[in-house]
Parts: C-alpha cells; structure tokens; sequence
C-alpha cells in the first residue's frame, strides 16, 4: 500500500514564515487588574470560611447530664422561661426583622 503526499507540511505550520507584530501606540503604562463580581464574592466567602475555622469551638459536650436536663426545660418550661428571658427573647426575634 502506498501513500501518496497531500503536500508539503510547511505550509500547514508555516515553519518558515515570519510573524510580524504590531505595536499598539497607545499602550498604558500602568497594569491593571479587574476582577469580576463573581471573583470578589469567592473571595468573601473565602474571608468568611477562615475567620469561621478559625473561631473557637463554644458547643457543650452533650452528656447524658447535659441530655437530661435540656429535656427536663422542654417537659416544663415553666420552670426556666421567666419574663425576664421571655423579654430577651422577643427582642432578639424583633432585631432579627429589623422591627426594634
């Protein structure tokens, strides 16, 4: 079997040809960068994630003890909810929308 040539690859690859530049006049002389809107949200975020990995872990260790006694205030609220709590409660329910 015999291939023939199609022709020759220089003129695929321009091997030996000259690419000529053109020089833009009026070129800034200070660089720029812009990043986009979605760019600058991931890096929020990413501000966001380290100062939240960063923080201290504040959660109790649920124990048995710990289980007990949140189940005890859910079976009588009335032992804990005070009007003084109560109070606090709906202020920070009203701040959350923006009523207070």
């Amino acid at each position: 079997m015999t291939i023939d040539r199609v022709g020759p690859l220089n003129k695929i690859l321009k091997a030996g040809s000259e690419i000529k530049v053109k020089k833009n006049d009026k070129a800034s002389t200070k660089d720029r960068v812009e990043l986009s809107p979605a760019a600058k949200k991931m890096a929020e975020l990413s501000q966001v994630e380290a100062k939240v990995k960063a923080a201290a872990d504040v959660r109790e260790e649920l124990t048995p003890q710990r289980i007990r006694a949140l189940r005890d205030k859910l079976e009588n609220p009335d032992d804990y909810l005070t009007k003084e709590i109560a109070e606090k409660i709906a202020e920070k329910v009203a701040e959350s929308f923006g009523i207070k």
